[in-house]
């Protein structure tokens, strides 16, 4: 919760003038219940019309600019919520850029998209209606505390007596009422993974008609998210009627105890109607304390699932002081390296002693079977993974060095679909290999078009053989793979 701080400081001025005016709202509601004891306590002494009406005239102007001066409050301290969300959101949005693909390949995305989607809201819940329910409640209480003790002190302590312990029942219920609310959140996102992943690969499904299989895992994670669900909303249903309850047994309280002093003289009618009214007036934030406690820890279990995505550290920086190469000419260069994917490392290297050198403006293919780092081998480049050992070098540049949003506009680019990945193709007659082969460099200059020449040993310069050593692959499941790196 400590990182809200921030933002609630950025908006203090906001807030302060949304609790300004719900503090003179309030205040006005508070004179109401006093004109009511007026007007009746002037009924019994045989006041006029003139004077009642004037009563009546001050309750309906009090009502009004009451009622203008709280939906101005509600306008402020809403569209506060509302901006803290929005930012919060950006900030989450851009703090995920910064993470590594290795981070992105140990989450789901739909626990993601859940983290960004519903637990921001209810953060916003929090810093909206919230915000204005924990102001509104204890103001209302000193008010009305304070009119009431000078009222009746006694009746005060009677119509209050069964709060303490419904008070009690809250805390206990506290942080069972977080924990349940923290299961819901995950079971959301657990929901929100399943749909995405389905949908996402839904040409999968199709092709080996697994629609039955993907229904049943969904109708089990929506039953988990149901009974979750279920369990909160039982506890929810008894918080809120323990509140109501309060109320009501404080008015029927007020109602035989205060009847009680009025017929023996101590109270007055009009003192009884005030007393009623104020009861009354504390019947909703009463009540209200059972929500309040809900949106508190659903904002909690929602912050922190959040606290969880912004205590991840980017694993892949630009180093301090990085400057860029001023004169690119594009040789790459890979010397000793190893590398595993992050996910995995006690796992066998995908590349491992790996030196190759690519000459500014030659293209080369690497060719291997599925699996055999291909794709590895490209992302190292551009820094989406950092090496185990060794270095990729950019111009005699490590890529570590370098800054990386000018690394990755001026990074060798493989030709096909996408960045990062690999342009497929079938290889027939000339430079196919048996599926046992490990990778290959296949290179031309670009000033000799024509059919790549083959390089299969093991001597040094620009076209020497990329080992596979593991078992994990980027590229797509095909007979052979070519990509072409070039600087842009």
């Amino acid at each position: 919760m400590s990182r809200l701080w921030g933002y609630l400081r950025r908006h203090r001025l906001r807030y302060l003038g949304g609790i300004a005016c719900l503090v003179a709202a309030t205040t006005l509601s508070m004179t109401i219940p006093w004109l009511y004891k007026q007007a009746v306590d002037g009924i019994a002494a045989g006041a006029g019309p003139r004077q009642l009406a004037r009563y009546l005239g001050l309750v309906v102007v009090i009502a009004v600019v009451g009622g203008v001066v709280r939906t101005f409050s509600r306008f402020v301290i809403f569209n506060v919520g509302r901006d803290i969300e929005y930012e919060l959101r950006n900030d989450l949005f851009a703090h995920l850029e910064t993470l590594p693909l290795a981070f992105y390949q140990q989450r789901h995305t739909g626990d993601l998209m859940s983290r960004l989607v519903n637990d921001v809201t209810a953060v916003r819940m929090l810093l909206g209606p919230g915000v204005l329910n924990f102001i509104n409640t204890p103001v209302y209480y000193v008010y009305g505390l304070a009119i009431m003790l000078s009222i009746d002190a006694r009746l005060t302590v009677a119509a209050l007596a069964v709060y303490p312990m419904a008070f009690l029942i809250v805390k206990r219920t506290s942080r069972l009422l977080m924990e349940r609310t923290l299961r819901v959140q995950e079971g959301l996102a657990e929901l929100s993974t399943r749909v995405q992943q389905a949908l996402s690969g839904i040409h999968v499904v199709k092709a080996y008609a697994s629609q039955a299989y993907e229904s049943r895992l969904f109708g089990e994670a929506n039953a988990h998210f149901q009974e979750h669900n279920l369990r909160l909303a039982r506890l929810r249903g008894f918080i809120v009627p323990v509140m109501s309850t309060v109320g009501g047994v404080g008015m029927l309280v007020v109602l035989w105890y205060g009847g009680r002093r009025v017929v023996a003289g101590h109270l007055s009618i009009g003192d009884l109607v005030a007393f009623i009214a104020y009861l009354h007036l504390l019947a909703w934030p009463t009540a209200a304390l059972g929500w309040m406690l809900s949106v508190l820890q659903r904002g909690r279990a929602a912050m922190q699932r959040l606290n969880e995505l912004f205590l991840v550290a980017p694993a892949i920086t630009s180093p301090p002081g990085a400057r860029p190469i001023e004169s690119l000419r594009g040789e790459v260069a890979l010397r000793g390296v190893t590398f595993r994917y992050p996910g995995r490392p006690d796992g066998p290297p995908v590349l491992k002693d790996i030196d190759l050198v690519v000459p500014a403006g030659r293209t080369i293919a690497i060719v291997g079977r599925t699996g055999a780092g291909k794709t590895a081998l490209v992302q190292l480049l551009p820094r989406l993974f950092d090496v185990e050992a060794g270095s990729v070098c950019l111009d005699g540049r490590d890529v570590r060095s370098l800054p990386l949003p000018w690394l990755a506009r001026a990074r060798p680019r493989p030709a096909g679909r996408g960045a990062g990945r690999c342009a497929l193709e079938r290889r027939r007659g000339d430079g196919a290999r048996d599926a046992r082969s490990p990778t290959r460099v296949l290179s031309r200059a670009d000033d000799h078009p024509g059919r790549p020449s083959h390089h299969d040993g093991e001597g040094s310069g620009p076209d020497r053989r990329a080992r596979r050593r593991g078992d994990r692959g980027g590229g797509r499941p095909r007979v052979a793979a070519r990509a072409r790196a070039g600087v842009s």
